[in-house]
This record gives structure tokens, C-alpha cells and sequence, in this order.
């Protein structure tokens, strides 16, 4: 009888056991699953975060460089002296004029600019087109010496055309000279200090 009663007790307090090792175990589970469930969330929404940062900084360096339609990086101011004869059967006339003009080499268009960010938003790539002459505009003129017959004027439109074809050679010679390089040159240092402000560990420019 006592046997019988002894081996009940040591069954029942295996089973006891075994009914709590399970619950550890199971608690251990549950616990180790909550904390895998945890970090995971955490990881999902740290790349969430970065990747609405990223995509806040390409917002606002695009917003920074769309401000200007165009980006003039140099000028250069010139002179000439241009000198219009015009000869008749039996008179001749000339106008001695002097004019001064401004080249203007740059981005023509900023939407050409293409930008390109890591995966961490710390690096900035921006490649641009090569600069282009942007204008080639008259600033003054004068003209300091003529000589006019009645019957032999030298128009204006004479003057004008011959200014305009002056300020084309000009305009030649100092694109010769490398002002689109000297542009080029300006454009990257321009565009790495305008991305300086927005914190980014590397920015890198460069000509498409």
C-alpha cells in the first residue's frame, strides 16, 4: 500500500515537473519571439526613417538648385573698336565706332543637373552639363568719329550689322581662349557650395 502510494507521489511530481519546464520553455519562446518581433520593428522602421531622410535631402538639394532657371558661373567684358566705310561714285563716308559687351558662359538649363544620393543620404553625387555661352549682349556704343555725305549715309542698320559680326569674332577668340573650361571649373565649386549647408559627409561634381 505505501508502495502503491509512493509511486503516485513520484509520478505526480514528474508530471508537476515536466507541466513546468514547459511553461519556462513556452515563456522562454514567447519572450525571445516578442524581442525578435521588437528588433525587427525597430530595424524596419530605422530604414523607414533613413529612407524618408534620403529622400528629404534629395527634396531639398532639388529644391535648391531648381531656384535658378539658368546658372550664370562667368562673365567677361570686352571692347572693340569697329570701323564702317561705305565709298559712292564719287564720296565716300565712314563711322569709327566704339562698343562694349559682356559674355555670359553657364548651365542653361538647371534641370539638366542630375543628382544622386547613398544609400545612407552621407555621399552626394551631382553631374552637370558642360557649361554653353549664354549670351553675347551690347553694353554701349559710341561713335567718335564720322565722316557723312549727303547722298552717301552709312545707316544704322550698317553700323548695327557690322557690330554684330564683330562681337561674333570677339566672342570666338575668347571661347578659344577656354572660358567654357574656366566655367566648367566655376560650375563645381559653385555646386559644392551650395550642397555644403544640407551636412553631407562627400560631395562629388562632376561633367556628364
Amino acid at each position: 500500500m505505501n508502495e502503491k502510494k509512493a509511486r503516485s507521489n513520484s509520478s505526480g511530481g514528474e508530471s508537476f515537473a515536466r507541466s513546468l519546464a514547459a511553461k519556462v520553455v513556452l515563456r522562454a519562446v514567447t519572450i525571445v519571439l516578442i524581442a525578435a518581433a521588437a528588433f525587427l520593428l525597430a530595424v524596419w522602421s530605422l530604414s523607414k526613417f533613413r529612407q524618408a531622410s534620403v529622400q528629404n535631402k534629395r527634396a531639398a538639394v532639388e529644391r535648391e538648385l531648381s531656384e535658378c532657371a539658368e546658372l550664370v558661373l562667368y562673365k567677361m567684358r570686352y571692347s572693340d573698336i569697329v570701323t564702317i566705310k561705305k565709298r559712292g561714285a564719287v564720296t565716300k563716308a565712314f563711322s569709327i565706332v566704339r562698343y562694349s559687351g559682356v559674355l555670359r558662359a553657364g548651365i542653361e538649363n538647371i534641370r539638366d543637373i542630375e543628382i544622386e544620393l547613398s544609400a545612407d543620404g552621407k555621399a552626394l553625387l551631382v553631374k552637370i552639363p558642360p557649361s554653353v555661352l549664354l549670351g553675347n549682349d551690347i553694353q554701349s556704343q559710341e561713335v567718335f568719329d564720322e565722316q557723312q555725305r549727303l547722298f552717301n549715309r552709312i545707316s544704322t542698320q550698317e553700323v548695327f550689322d557690322q557690330i554684330e559680326a564683330a562681337k561674333r569674332e570677339a566672342a570666338e577668340e575668347i571661347l578659344a581662349d577656354g572660358l567654357l573650361d574656366d566655367a566648367d571649373a566655376r560650375a563645381k565649386q559653385v555646386i559644392a557650395a551650395l550642397m555644403k549647408p544640407f551636412g553631407f559627409e562627400s560631395v562629388s561634381v562632376e561633367l556628364k
